[in-house]
C-alpha cells in the first residue's frame, strides 16, 4: 500500500468512508481512528408488520388484540401466531390517551379472602390478573378494610380505572347498586339480584354437591354426612340444599349420617364431637378449608382417611392436592370464570350497557385417593 501524506488523506477518507483500511506514517503501520459503525439498533414491530404478515387488515389485527369486533377464527389464529413470532408488543400509553382510558381495572378483595387459608379465593385472584394481562389492562387490588362506596366513589372521581370485578357478593350488595347508578361498568364472580344489571359468572352449588353426594354413593358409601358453613352466604345455603337433594336421589333417607354447620373460630371442636357421634363413613364439605381440618380431626380420633372415612371437598384448590391421601374435591375453574368475568366487563367498556343474563360454569370432580371404591 502506498504512503499517504496529509493531503491525500481527506481524498482517502472520502473514497472509503465505508470500508476499513490502515494508515501508514513513514512505511510504519498506524491503527486507523476509521471503524464501521454496525448498527445495533433494531426496527420495532408495528401493527402494519403483523398484518401483512398474517394476510389481513390493520383494523382485523386491531380488533383481535382489543377483544373487539367479528374476527374469524382462522384469522384470529393467524394474527395471534404472527403477534408472537414478531415479537410484537402495542404501545398501550399512546393507545390509552387516545382512548382516554387508564387500562386498569380494579377488583375488590374482601378481608375475608386475604386469609391464607382462603386458598380458592387467591387462586382467583392470580387467574383475574392474567387474564387482563392477555387483554393488555392491569388489575389494581382493593383491600376493603374501610367503606367500599366510599373506594369506588373515589376511584370513579378521579378516572383511575375503567371498570371494576366483584366477588363475594351478598343478595343486597350496595357495591353492585352503586356501580349501576353511576353507570359503571362492572362484572362479577356470583349473581346480581333481580332487576339489576346481571354481568357475573357462577357455578351451580346445588348440582355440584349432588354430584358429589352420587360419587360417594356410587362407591358404596352408605351413611354420608356432611359439614358446611352456616348460611352467611348464598352458596353455603346453596351447598347443604344440594346435599339433601343428592341423598334423596341416590335413595339415602333423612340427613344421611347428619349434617353440621360451623364456623372458623370453633370449627375443629365441633367436627370432633361430630364425627365420634355421628360415625359416618364418609365426609362432604363446604370448601376443601373444611376438608383439611377434617383430616386433623380424622388422625386425632385414630381414623384413616381413605381407609376408615371418605372424604370430599369442594373448591378443588391447589393447596388440596397437597394433602395426603389426595384430597377429592369439586373443582371450580376459577381460570374460566376470571375470563369470562374480564370478557365482560371489557364489553361494556367497548360497546356500553349490557342486558345479557350471566353465566353458570360448569364444575368438575377431581378424584383422589380420599374416596376409594368400598370393598
Amino acid at each position: 500500500m502506498r504512503n499517504l501524506s496529509i493531503s491525500n488523506v481527506k481524498t482517502c477518507f472520502a473514497d472509503n468512508v465505508s470500508r476499513d483500511f490502515s494508515w501508514h506514517l513513514n512505511g510504519e503501520p498506524v491503527a486507523s481512528p476509521i471503524r464501521r459503525k454496525v448498527s445495533t439498533t433494531r426496527r420495532n414491530v408495528t401493527l402494519i408488520d403483523v398484518a401483512r404478515a398474517a394476510g389481513v387488515g390493520k383494523s382485523t389485527v386491531s380488533n383481535v388484540l382489543n377483544g373487539s369486533g367479528r374476527v374469524g377464527e382462522a384469522a384470529r389464529a393467524r394474527v395471534l401466531e404472527m403477534v408472537d413470532q414478531l415479537g410484537y408488543r402495542p404501545h398501550h400509553g399512546a393507545r390509552s390517551m387516545r382512548s382516554r382510558r387508564t387500562m386498569q381495572l380494579a377488583y375488590f378483595m374482601p378481608a375475608i379472602q386475604l386469609e391464607l387459608t382462603n386458598l380458592i379465593m387467591m387462586q382467583f385472584m392470580q387467574s383475574l390478573l392474567r387474564a387482563g394481562a392477555r387483554q393488555h389492562y392491569r388489575v389494581l387490588v382493593v383491600a376493603q378494610d374501610n367503606d367500599p362506596l366510599v373506594d369506588i366513589r373515589s376511584l370513579v372521581a378521579g378516572r383511575i380505572v375503567d371498570g371494576f370485578v366483584l366477588s363475594e357478593l351478598r343478595p343486597d350488595d350496595k357495591r353492585v347498586e352503586l356501580l349501576t347508578e353511576l353507570d359503571v361498568p362492572f362484572a362479577c364472580f356470583g349473581r346480581t339480584r333481580p332487576g339489576l344489571p346481571q354481568p357475573w359468572a357462577d357455578i351451580d352449588n346445588v348440582e355440584a354437591e349432588a354430584d358429589a353426594v352420587r360419587h360417594v354413593a356410587e362407591r358404596g358409601y352408605t351413611r354420608p354426612a356432611y359439614i358446611g358453613y352456616g348460611f352467611e352466604t348464598y352458596w353455603d345455603a346453596d351447598r347443604e340444599a344440594g346435599f339433601r337433594a343428592g341423598l334423596a336421589q341416590c335413595g339415602i333417607p333423612g340427613e344421611g349420617a347428619g349434617m353440621l354447620r360451623v364456623d372458623d373460630a370453633s370449627a375443629r371442636a365441633e367436627i370432633r364431637s361430630f364425627l365420634s357421634a355421628a360415625r359416618p363413613d364418609a365426609v362432604l364439605t363446604g370448601s376443601d378449608k373444611i376438608a383439611v381440618i377434617v383430616y386433623g380431626v380424622a388422625a386425632e380420633l385414630n381414623l384413616q382417611v381413605g381407609r376408615d372415612l371418605a372424604v370430599m371437598g369442594f373448591d378443588g384448590s391447589l393447596g388440596a392436592t397437597l394433602l395426603q391421601p389426595q384430597l377429592t374435591s369439586v373443582v371450580m375453574p376459577v381460570d374460566d370464570i376470571a375470563r369470562w368475568v374480564v370478557d365482560r366487563v371489557l364489553g361494556q367498556i367497548e360497546h356500553g350497557h349490557d342486558t345479557e343474563p350471566g353465566e353458570i360454569v360448569a364444575t368438575w370432580l377431581r378424584e383422589g385417593e380420599s374416596t376409594p371404591a368400598r370393598r
